[in-house]
């Protein structure tokens, strides 16, 4: 009997308990592989304050390196998503790559540029797969670096405008994002995407031969309306008897929090009675906190084990980021039976078969217009509980487990590119 496919995986982000939704999409994958031991070897690369392995299974392991040169050594380049490695090599990875089979990247940073370059060295496959929208975090963050480069003085507002609105130096940032993401899809086999514009862009330079469709996974039992709650959330976090409205996920930019704020503050304007419950941290939570006073709770991060309880108590999740390829708190918050208003400039949006239906798809930056869409979902609790009722229909029909979405839509990728003698 062949020995079974050594795959790596490439995660240049800290792993930590709490960490965020692509760290969290692996680790459902890393505990789905676990369940194929006489055809996978999966080890997964993660970023670690020290260097360690941590067992999941025999055949399974998470590989934990220290950065070459985190983006924590200087303030400056910290942002939202968590620390990576900017540092163009790193060599303690290239000591372990020969052990392996096949290599999956998943993002453009220090692990995936020494891999692609062992990869073109010694004639290996390599499979990418796009998670999150690179170009427009690039331009998030680097926006946010400049801001605070500028800082407070008097002269603040000059360097801003010339940096932001006349050179217009994000743009450029995220303009040489995209052309180094374009460069990793050239040099792999394969290109897995859960995005129509990611599928379309790649369209526009690569054959159809080499790009495939994944899906996440949804756990059915930990995300369910039976979860629900209500008394326990409220008295768990001190809130009010009122309609909750939820948002989950890093509070900043990235996730476009501030919009969520401004459309509470026009519904509060109008009269609404609502709560909002935020889960998560970041940047943000205090312009959160100043916007929205006593009517926002600020729970900062909780563990996995809470989140199922917390959507099925709530009553509207409400979640404008646009940097999305398929975000898993829109799967969670649907499939636990909650009504979700999200950005039509996400992935997010194909969750919703029919807008004022199973969610609500809102294509608008325009806070009135997001308060507009949330308003009916406050005052009519019979309206929320049939579109949460729909959503986790559909969620349940058509999302796979993880088991089933690792199966089919990555571990069948690996075997078709790995070299013949290695898949029995």
């Amino acid at each position: 009997m062949k020995p079974p496919l050594s795959v790596a995986v490439f995660i240049c982000l800290e792993w930590q308990p709490n960490a965020g939704g692509h760290v969290k999409c692996w680790e459902r994958f890393a505990e789905a592989a676990t369940q194929y031991p006489e055809r996978v070897d999966l080890t997964i690369y993660f970023l670690g304050a020290t260097a360690q392995t941590i067992d999941l299974a025999a055949n399974v392991r998470y590989r934990l390196l220290r950065p070459q040169f985190s983006t924590q050594r200087l303030e400056i380049l910290r942002q939202g998503a968590g620390l990576t490695d900017v540092a163009p090599f790193h060599w303690e990875l290239w000591r372990h790559l020969a052990e392996h089979d096949v290599f999956h990247l998943t993002d453009t940073f220090s692990f995936a540029q020494t891999v692609r370059r062992f990869c073109q060295q010694q004639r290996r496959p390599l499979l990418s797969s796009i998670h999150t929208n690179l170009p427009l975090l690039t331009r998030i963050y680097s926006r946010e670096i400049i801001l605070r480069m500028s800082g407070r003085s008097w002269g603040s507002k000059l360097w801003q405008w010339l940096w932001l609105e006349q050179l217009k130096v994000d743009q450029w940032f995220s303009r040489r994002a995209e052309r180094k993401l374009a460069g990793f899809m050239r040099a792999s086999d394969r290109i897995l995407v859960s995005r129509q514009q990611d599928y379309e862009w790649l369209m526009s330079f690569l054959p159809k031969e080499r790009v495939y469709w994944f899906r996440r996974g949804i756990d059915r039992d930990r995300f369910h309306p039976r979860w629900r709650q209500p008394q326990w959330l409220r008295e768990e976090y001190h809130l009010p008897d009122v309609p909750i409205l939820l948002f989950v996920g890093r509070v900043d930019a990235s996730k476009n929090v501030l919009l969520m704020a401004a459309a509470a503050m026009e519904l509060a304007r109008q009269g609404y009675d609502f709560h909002v419950l935020v889960v998560g941290e970041g940047a943000q939570d205090r312009e959160v906190k100043a916007c929205l006073g006593n009517r926002v709770t600020l729970t900062g991060k909780v563990p996995q084990e809470k989140l199922g309880a917390i959507y099925a108590s709530s009553d509207v999740f409400v979640f404008p980021s646009e940097s999305e390829t398929g975000p898993n708190v829109v799967v969670e918050a649907r499939a636990a039976g909650l009504p979700v208003v999200i950005s039509g400039f996400d992935g997010g949006r194909k969750y919703v078969d029919a807008s004022g239906v199973d969610g609500m798809v809102v294509f608008s930056r325009d806070p009135q217009v997001w308060a507009a869409a949330i308003a009916p979902l406050l005052t009519d609790p019979s309206y929320r509980e049939r579109m949460g009722t729909a959503a986790h229909a559909i969620t349940q029909r058509t999302c796979p487990s993880w088991q089933e979405a690792f199966e089919a839509d990555i571990l069948s990728h690996w075997e078709a590119i790995a070299p013949p003698q290695q898949v029995g």
